[in-house]
């Protein structure tokens, strides 16, 4: 790091060290709230039984569960909304999308909820007309991954957003800090879609201690409520669910991706190191990440002529877009993060998040005490 990074750092540092401090996590803090039941834009009435952490204040939400930003096929309005009604974080996606897929589904969340959510977006791709018409449509939260979003942050921050940064390293983690965003995703090795080497809980605590005041949710590696009361145990605020997610019956993807994510091993789930040779970015650039998907006849293929595919990657990306886009992109790139091995059924959204928060009230509860 120069030494202006430092004087930064440690300027931040001792700003931040006059702040509050967030509480500690424990199982205090589950408590009794809200009932997490249909689709619905009402608020449910209080009886069943919510966690509350310090992300719920900073998002305005009343679950520290957030739905992973996905590109392609694999976002949503509809999809991001139906986990925004059931009290968490829904995202839109914009990677791999068109300008009109991302301004409709805006629109689209808009209508479906009137709770919070986020929309994503890609700096080292960065659409300028989706993220002006984002800007304008001033959601609750904007969030950035694969690279530094620079002035973006402040862009967001001027129309009154919560910023979140995806990071892979703790190097990145200290220069979203810096940027003054309002939380940090810590996203470990084993998630899918476009990621770092590093595991979830190898980064998280060494996220939380190198920006601490600021939030830090975990992502990768999780997808039952014992792996969230881990990731709070680690001093992470919340989740960042991908897979989990994708495996629910208001996921836009084909049938055959969920059944495949329901019927895989964890070890099914490997970095494609091809696609960057078919398709540099993101990959490439920014952070200098890797897709990770389940095994396709068109990945092992692929990945073992890995020269052949740079020559050929117009050709090759152009198969894997018009497959996406006839519903068949489960036969070339089959996007999933290692959780896929945990994994078995393809749940409703306000299933899977009620089994989410009672499995991590019981994890929580049966936490071994101190003598």
């Amino acid at each position: 790091m120069s030494a202006l990074g430092q004087k930064q750092t440690f300027a931040l540092k001792k700003a931040m060290s006059a702040l509050p401090p967030i509480a500690d996590i424990s199982t205090s803090e589950v408590i009794m709230a809200l009932p997490l039941g249909r689709l619905t834009r009402e608020r449910p009435e209080s009886e069943d039984t919510m966690l509350k952490t310090a992300l719920c204040e900073v998002l305005g939400i009343e679950v520290p569960i957030i739905l992973a930003a996905m590109g392609g096929t694999a976002s949503s309005g509809e999809f991001g909304a139906a986990v925004s009604n059931q009290g968490g974080l829904g995202s839109i996606g914009s990677l791999f999308r068109s300008t009109a897929a991302v301004t409709r589904d805006i629109d689209v969340a808009r209508e479906l909820t009137n709770r919070n959510f986020a929309v994503n977006h890609i700096p080292p791709t960065l659409d300028a007309d989706a993220f002006r018409y984002t800007l304008a449509a001033r959601p609750a939260v904007i969030s950035f991954a694969l690279g530094d979003p620079g002035d973006l942050v402040r862009q967001a921050h001027d129309i009154g957003a919560k910023v979140m940064v995806q990071v892979t390293t703790v190097a990145q983690a200290i220069e979203a800090a810096e940027r003054g965003v309002d939380v940090i995703i810590a996203q470990g090795g084993e998630a899918g879609g476009y990621g770092g080497s590093v595991s979830t809980m190898t980064l998280v605590p060494q996220v939380v201690d190198a920006v601490s005041p600021i939030p830090v949710v975990a992502a990768g590696g999780i997808f039952d409520g014992r792996g969230i009361a881990a990731a709070l145990m680690l001093g992470a605020v919340g989740v960042n669910l991908g897979t989990r997610f994708l495996a629910s019956k208001e996921a836009p993807i084909a049938d055959e991706w969920k059944h495949a994510i329901a019927a895989a091993q964890s070890e099914d789930a490997v970095k494609v190191d091809v696609l960057n040779d078919i398709q540099p970015l993101p990959g490439t650039v920014g952070y200098g990440t890797v897709l990770r998907s389940l095994h396709t006849p068109f990945i092992d293929e692929w990945s073992t002529k890995r020269e052949e595919a740079r020559r050929l990657r117009e050709r090759l990306w152009a198969d894997i877009t018009a497959r996406a886009q006839a519903g068949r992109r489960h036969e070339t790139l089959l996007t999933a993060g290692q959780t896929a091995g945990g994994i078995r059924e393809v749940l409703p959204v306000a299933e899977i998040m009620r089994q989410l928060i009672a499995e991590t009230k019981m994890a929580l509860s049966r936490a071994p005490k101190p003598n």
